[in-house]
């Protein structure tokens, strides 16, 4: 049953870029342009990230985070409001979220090398301890 639960969680882990490439090739192909391709991938990805980076939390730093995550979220949506509304006269909402959604793909994209590259470190240093 452990082992399950492990597998489960490694392939949480993997499953965000694995899919970004997966569905950014799918694109490709169907005919639309790189560019687009990706900008799409990436948008299917961001609640795969989130889930990834609270898993990784989770995992290497024991914290339970989520509540903070969401936090986080929020109050990144409150500043791009905030900037779309000092930005035009006209508030475009669906142009805010778009532009948010994208920032968020970036934010938890950096947690989440981060979180990698430091579960990597402690496990090292962990097996090089004893």
């Amino acid at each position: 049953m452990k082992e399950m639960l492990q597998i489960l969680l490694s392939l949480i882990v993997i499953v965000p870029y694995l899919l970004t490439v997966v569905l950014s090739l799918m694109l490709k192909v169907s005919g639309r342009s790189s560019v687009r391709s990706f900008r799409i991938a990436a948008d299917v990805t961001v609640p795969f990230l989130f889930v990834s980076v609270s898993v990784l939390l989770r995992m290497i730093l024991e914290v339970h985070a989520g509540i903070f995550l969401i936090a986080g979220v929020l109050v990144s949506g409150i500043g791009f409001a905030v900037a779309e509304r000092i930005r035009s006269k006209e508030f475009r909402i669906q142009y805010m979220f778009r532009n948010l959604w994208r920032m968020l793909f970036l934010i938890w994209s950096l947690f989440y090398i981060v979180l990698l590259l430091l579960g990597v470190v402690k496990t090292v240093a962990e097996f090089l301890k004893g």
